[in-house]
């Protein structure tokens, strides 16, 4: 395990992120601090990984890890393997790669990404966090 260190302070505001991904049904505010990303997920009721997501990830299932909280709403997970969880308000959460998602419900999922933020609603990521 390697070690992190934060060298600097640095305090940023989701509401005025550095980037901003608005790709179908879904609001991505990402913002930096030090060399860690963190960004908002605002997920609309109907929002799926595998039907609006999928065609431009152009792999079977989300690739990305995800270590985050969610703040509201309900989100539903099924691995590759078909295990199934759902992710409720004020629940962590931590995703291997390898699983769809979808929103449950009337209400917007919202979340905040510790891991896996950085290339959330960038097309072709096919899994990989980068800053672009």
């Amino acid at each position: 395990m390697t070690a992190n260190f934060i060298r600097a302070l640095a305090v940023k505001s989701l509401d005025i992120p550095d980037k901003k991904r608005c790709p179908d049904k879904a609001e991505f505010d990402l913002v930096t601090v030090d060399d860690y990303s963190v960004a908002r997920l605002i997920l609309a009721p109907g929002w799926r990984w595998s039907e609006l997501v999928k065609p431009t990830e152009l792999t079977e299932f989300c690739e990305h890890n995800h270590l985050g909280y969610c703040v509201s709403g309900s989100l539903e997970i099924q691995t590759s393997d078909g295990v199934r969880s759902t992710i409720q308000a004020h629940d962590t959460y931590a995703l291997p790669p390898g699983h769809d998602e979808w929103v449950v419900g009337s209400e917007p999922f919202v979340a905040v990404e510790f891991l896996g933020a950085a290339s959330f609603g960038r097309p072709r990521s096919r899994g990989m966090h980068a800053l672009m």
